[in-house]
């Protein structure tokens, strides 16, 4: 029997259970608390990224368009400058109360920034890169080193490079990587740790397509960007769980940040040339030590 009728001394009938059939209640009980809690938490999480994403994308196309407009400044470069600071204070201010709602600190690891993995993020992001400046080191050899600088040449700059207009550009790209990686890519991820990574991963990369660039309004898409910085980046990523070794790989391969760099000083061709050989170099060994790594960590599961 399950239950047996008994009297307490009132002489009043009461049933009283067995002990396992009370674990049982009592164990169901707290896992329906449980999974009401999960799901609470998880409905919180899409109204956050939902609510995120709207914001970056107004963020982007209604926030910075007006400032363009409305900044009046001479200089396109300091124009820049003061874009990227609003646009980070403005995503950094959406991040924080998106948390707040959540529930949530704002701390270092929330941006990506942790202590431990810093070279492997470097390596995987180097090794992705590889065929960037392995393609414009054979279009100096096709077409000439003169023609691909003038593809990297940024808008906005011409010769001769100040000192005060490199440490500028060399701040603008930080603040475009910062905005690009940390807020577009590394906060979401973390953000939706408790989804599958096989729907978080392509959420991310589309999204992100979206914004960097703001290619909706200046039709300014480049599918190579989208696959090196949007989808390989983020699965580097998801790899190390460190922005900071991805970020010095995105400064390492952006031209147009090394076209200043080397027309700061003299014999640009010779510079350019041989800036694309040394980070072709770096990039091609940290992906033989991934490939290296990666190769052992297999052969070790299978002994």
């Amino acid at each position: 029997m399950d239950h047996a009728e008994e009297r307490n001394p009132q002489g009043e009938s009461y049933v009283h259970l067995p002990l396992w059939r009370m674990c049982n209640k009592a164990i169901l009980v707290k896992r329906n608390r449980v999974s009401g809690r999960y799901i609470a938490m998880l409905r919180k999480k899409i109204v956050g990224i939902t609510l995120f994403y709207s914001l970056a994308y107004l963020i982007a196309y209604i926030m910075n368009p007006f400032l363009v407009s409305h900044l009046e400044l001479s200089n396109t470069l300091a124009s820049l400058l003061w874009i990227h600071i609003f646009t980070l204070v403005a995503m950094f201010s959406t991040v924080f109360a998106i948390l707040k709602l959540s529930n949530e600190n704002c701390t270092f690891s929330t941006f990506g920034i942790r202590k431990y993995n810093l070279g492997n993020s470097f390596l995987w992001a180097a090794a992705f890169s590889t065929p960037i400046p392995l393609l414009w080191f054979i279009g100096t050899l096709i077409v000439g080193v003169d023609t691909m600088l003038i593809a990297a040449k940024p808008s906005w700059a011409s010769p001769p490079i100040s000192l005060q207009i490199l440490m500028s550009a060399l701040v603008l790209w930080i603040m475009a990587g910062v905005l690009a990686f940390i807020f577009w890519e590394t906060f979401p991820y973390d953000f939706l740790k408790d989804f599958p990574k096989k729907f978080v991963i392509p959420l991310i990369v589309v999204l992100w397509a979206g914004l960097y660039n703001t290619p909706l309004s200046t039709g300014k898409f480049d599918p190579f960007d989208v696959i090196f910085f949007g989808f390989l980046f983020t699965w580097a990523y998801h790899k190390t769980r460190n922005i900071i070794g991805i970020l010095m790989a995105y400064l390492l391969n952006e031209n147009p940040l090394w076209w200043t760099i080397v027309t700061f000083g003299s014999k640009t061709e010779m510079a350019f040339t041989a800036s694309l050989i040394l980070r072709m170099l770096i990039c091609s060994i940290s992906a033989f030590w991934i490939i290296r790594t990666e190769t052992s960590k297999g052969t070790n599961k299978q002994r």
